[in-house]
């Protein structure tokens, strides 16, 4: 007979920028499996300023990405305990956000989430149950978890959340195919989405990401 205990745990998250009172927006963004933040967040330094904050978050499950020693690589759940996974990710996201409060940050402030791959449902889940507004929402080569679509609740808070399905043209997880489907299958369902691709494969493009932070900060950009 299998039997499960709660327990006590620590994660980490990466941060970029300071927070203060002049902090207008901040993103909250996703890894994917088999990543780090340290290295995720990266990508995101082509946003920094002085008004911005990036918070990258990292998977509570960590192991060694090769063999059994070296670099060490994190993922947000697997199919064994599914629903005390997701449960302990919101938790665990909502701790981070309590946190963010407590440094200083502005409770007004501009909230966009990006999740890239596996981190896209992580991200949505999250998203869905919080008690103020998520100004964008980017799932990044990623499907859509249907425990949030399926929820009239939650899909009505992510449909106020100017939701983005962003593919890249050559998405080596994500065939044309399967991006048809998915468009077809979530307009079936009532989510309200703009899709967006780029030239390039399963990865995250600079461009595109200063996008969508001036779409957060209520900036005119070309895309």
């Amino acid at each position: 007979m299998e039997k499960t205990v709660n327990v006590q745990t620590t994660g980490r998250y990466q941060i970029i920028g300071d927070l203060s009172k002049s902090t207008r927006g901040i993103w909250f963004v996703f890894h994917g499996y088999g990543m780090r933040s340290e290295d995720f967040v990266k990508s995101f330094e082509c946003i920094e300023d002085e008004q911005t904050v990036i918070v990258a978050p990292e998977g509570l499950h960590r192991f060694y990405s090769k063999s059994t020693r070296g670099s060490v690589a994190a993922n947000w759940m697997t199919k064994e305990l599914r629903e005390s996974d997701i449960s302990n990710n919101v938790i665990y996201l909502n701790t981070i956000w309590e946190d963010l409060l407590t440094q200083g940050m502005p409770e007004a402030v501009k909230l966009g989430v990006l999740g890239f791959s596996q981190g896209g449902p992580t991200s949505m889940r999250w998203a869905s149950q919080m008690n103020r507004d998520v100004n964008e929402m980017v799932i990044w080569g990623s499907d859509l978890p249907l425990d949030v679509v399926d929820d009239i609740h939650k899909l009505k808070k992510v449909n106020q959340s100017n939701l983005k399905i962003m593919v890249g043209s050559d998405d080596q997880y994500i065939s044309s195919e399967r991006v048809d489907e998915l468009i077809m299958e979530m307009h079936g369902k009532g989510v309200d989405f703009d899709f967006h691709t780029f030239e390039g494969k399963h990865e995250l493009h600079e461009d595109s990401i200063r996008y969508f932070h001036a779409r957060l900060m209520d900036e005119k950009t070309e895309y």
